[in-house]
Formats: C-alpha cells, sequence, structure tokens
C-alpha cells in the first residue's frame, strides 16, 4: 500500500505511531499528524466522554487530516474522530485503523457503505483494565482503601461496612458480565485465586466459557449467586443501564457491584439507593457519568463504596503497545487474504 495517514493525540503520540509503522513495511509513505495533543488530564477525560457519547460527530473534521485522507490507503488514529465528511473524501481508503476498543468516533456506517474495513484494539488496555479489577474487587472487600484513609486520620480502624462477612477470594463466586477480551483476562487472573466464576454473554457459546473454567448462566441466575458482580459489557448511546433496581434487588445483600467498564451499564441513582437500603453490601466504581465527578456526589461519599478516578486502563503500555498491536492484526489480515481465506470485517 502507497500511504498511511497517522493522528496522535494526548495519551497515543507521533513517535507511538512511527515506531509501530517503521517496524513494519505496508506502507510507503506515512504521514503524521496530531489531534488535541496539547489537552491536559482533565479537558482529556471530557473529550473522551463526548467521543463515547456522541460518537464521530462529537468534535468537527480534522481539516488536515481532511487534506491528508483523499490519497491515504489508511488512516491510523486513537481519539481522532473519523466521520462521514471526512470518509467520503477518500477514495483510495482501505482500512481505518483505532487504537481503542471501542468505534465510537468512527463512522461505521459510511465505512461500510465504501467498503472499507475498520480494525479496533479491544486488546490495547485489557490487561491494565483486568489487573484494576481485581484490584477494586480486593480493596473494597477487605477494606484497603477505607484502612488507609482512617490512618491518615489518625484512626486504628477495627469495624468496617462488612466486619464478621470478609471473606477470601477463593470462597467467593465471582459473576462476570461480558465475557469479552477483558473478562476473559480477569477470569483467567482469579483462577489462580480459586474462586467459582459465573459468566453471562448471550454472544458466548457456553463451551467457550467452560474451556476458561467458568460457567456460562443467565443473567439473573447470575446476579443472585454472586457475591462479587464484575461488568465488563459495553452500551449503545440511548440504551437502558445494564444494572437498575430490578437488577439489584435480585443481588444478594452481602454481594459487591464491580464497575470499571462504562458508567451508563449502571443506573447509579439505583445503586446509591441499593446501598443506602442495605440491599448489597457494597461497590467499587471507577467511571461515572460525568467527570471529574464531584466530590460531594453521595454515592463517592459512602463508606461502603471504593470510588476511582477512571485510571482502570491508565498505564504506560496500554498505550505505548497499541499502534504494535494493531499493526500486528493488519498483518495477519493481510496474510489471510493472500492465502485465499474469505475476507471478513
Amino acid at each position: 500500500m502507497e500511504k498511511c495517514v497517522a493522528v496522535g493525540d494526548m495519551f497515543i503520540h507521533e513517535e507511538d505511531f512511527r515506531r509501530a509503522l517503521e517496524k513494519s513495511s505496508l506502507f510507503q509513505t506515512c504521514r503524521y499528524l496530531s489531534w488535541k495533543e496539547d489537552a491536559q488530564r482533565p479537558q482529556a477525560r471530557k473529550i473522551i466522554r463526548n467521543i463515547e457519547t456522541k460518537g464521530s460527530t462529537a468534535y468537527p473534521p480534522d481539516q488536515a487530516l481532511a487534506e491528508e485522507i483523499q490519497d491515504a490507503d489508511a488512516v491510523f488514529v486513537h481519539l481522532c474522530p473519523v466521520g462521514r465528511e471526512l470518509i467520503e473524501k477518500a477514495d483510495h481508503l482501505k482500512y481505518i485503523l483505532t487504537c481503542r476498543g471501542g468505534v465510537e468516533n468512527i463512522d461505521m456506517e459510511a465505512a461500510e457503505e465504501k467498503g472499507i474495513q475498520v480494525i479496533n484494539c479491544p486488546s490495547h488496555n485489557a490487561y491494565a483494565v483486568a489487573e484494576y479489577t481485581i484490584g477494586l474487587m480486593l480493596c473494597e472487600t477487605r477494606n484497603i482503601a477505607r484502612a488507609d484513609r482512617a490512618l491518615k486520620n489518625g484512626e486504628w480502624r477495627e469495624q468496617y461496612p462488612n466486619s464478621g462477612r470478609i471473606r477470601e477470594m477463593r470462597s467467593q463466586t465471582i459473576g462476570l458480565i461480558g465475557f469479552g477480551t477483558i473478562g476473559r483476562l480477569v477470569a483467567e487472573r482469579l483462577t489462580g485465586f480459586g474462586s467459582r466464576i459465573l459468566i453471562y454473554d448471550p454472544y458466548v457459546d457456553p463451551k467457550e466459557a467452560e474451556k476458561k473454567g467458568c460457567i456460562s448462566v443467565t443473567k439473573e441466575k447470575l446476579l443472585q449467586e454472586a457475591d462479587i458482580v464484575s461488568l465488563h459489557g459495553r452500551i449503545q448511546p440511548g440504551e437502558p443501564p445494564l444494572i437498575g433496581a430490578k437488577e439489584l434487588e435480585i443481588m444478594k445483600e452481602d454481594a459487591y457491584l464491580i464497575n470499571t467498564a462504562r458508567a451508563a451499564l449502571v443506573d447509579m441513582d439505583a445503586l446509591y439507593q441499593a446501598l443506602k437500603e442495605g440491599k448489597i453490601k457494597g461497590a467499587a466504581v471507577d467511571v461515572f457519568p460525568v467527570e471529574p465527578v464531584s466530590a460531594d456526589d453521595p454515592l463517592v461519599k459512602m463508606d461502603c463504596v471504593t470510588a476511582g478516578n477512571h485510571r482502570g486502563g491508565d498505564t504506560l503500555e496500554s498505550y505505548t503497545m497499541a499502534p504494535e498491536a494493531v499493526m500486528a492484526q493488519l498483518e495477519d489480515r493481510l496474510k489471510s487474504f493472500e492465502k485465499g481465506e474469505k475476507k471478513c470485517r
């Protein structure tokens, strides 16, 4: 292929794209652009939120990309939106590559209309989020953050929201809602603790779950039996929450809810009410509908809640290694085409 245009941002920089593209011989020419690369953390979080809720129209088309895309064979981005207006300018475009797990910043309908393949990177921060999820499970159930906070305030604390009911991971049933890349990595790590693992994912063959040492069940059964429910799914704008008052009512009174995925997966008002009324024991939440979340948020202020500031995927490796992971996917796909395998999207 002739030309690739790579667009760096505040998380994945030009040098990260350059390193990945220079290791490959797929493109004769590579052009490097930047999109909001100077954005600081608070602004960056707002940008991500806008893209996740408004999609590829969250921001106007980047003018430099609008010029470069016209004769490009591939566009390589992380957060930069690639909407219909840009795609319609691209007469030679064959691939849109994104370092994100989701494709909210890409107009998938427009890409499909022009026969452009989209390659995303669901594993770019998967290891980071999986590790963080396990950390939150331990932090919430074993009162790690509460003890630290008490000591810093001069208190040697003995009583906690779950005192008398603190359990080891090996004796607990963990329910994973969503069994994609991150859900599977969480399951792999939980097997080391000896936990019983239930999964709910209507798109996964139960036999596939069994191979990973998990039991595939209905959502209702998972909610009824799990001591810890951890969310690892995606949700489209406008869809109802996966966990609302009805689902929280089904959960055990001494169960915990963990959310490191999407804030919209949970009805936060219903979660607050369920915790206030003692319908579940506790929760660990890393994602909120509005970020930064207010210090006066009633959920954050609850003693039975461990709150994070959307740091689940924030590791050096999750950003710097993502472009190389995407290029490996592209190379594998091209090799499969050369072997005459069926073309798939």
